[in-house]
């Protein structure tokens, strides 16, 4: 019974981290800002991707699309030559550069630790 307790509870967990259909992304939003942005939104169905662009000291966090997700479009975009930005995928992913830890790799941590409990 404990066994069949951990399967359905790591079922779980794999779904949840999984599951996003009909999920719209959310990203925080603010131009020209001095510091990281407080503000967040809801992306429209068309923008896959948070962006965040860094030009001297200001920062730019906002929705957009992952197939405009490079330097030229960017560029083109906001009208600049020199600066540094990145896309990514997920809720409020463009707060800063710190990387955290994916869905995926807390799902296979989650398997792992549940078969290290069954055996």
């Amino acid at each position: 019974m404990i066994k069949m307790n951990c399967v359905i509870l790591t079922a779980c967990i794999v779904l949840v981290a999984f599951c996003s259909c009909g999920y719209t992304l959310r990203c925080y939003h603010c131009e020209n800002s001095p510091s990281l942005c407080k503000t967040n939104s809801t992306c429209l169905a068309t923008e896959d991707t948070c962006l965040q662009m860094k030009f001297g000291k200001l920062r730019t966090f906002s929705c957009w699309k992952a197939s405009q997700c490079s330097v030229n479009d960017i560029a083109e975009f906001f009208q600049l030559d020199n600066f540094e930005f990145f896309c990514c995928q997920h809720d409020l992913c463009n707060e800063s550069t710190i990387t955290r830890v994916n869905k995926a790799a807390f799902s296979i941590a989650s398997v792992m630790t549940m078969l290290w409990m069954l055996l």
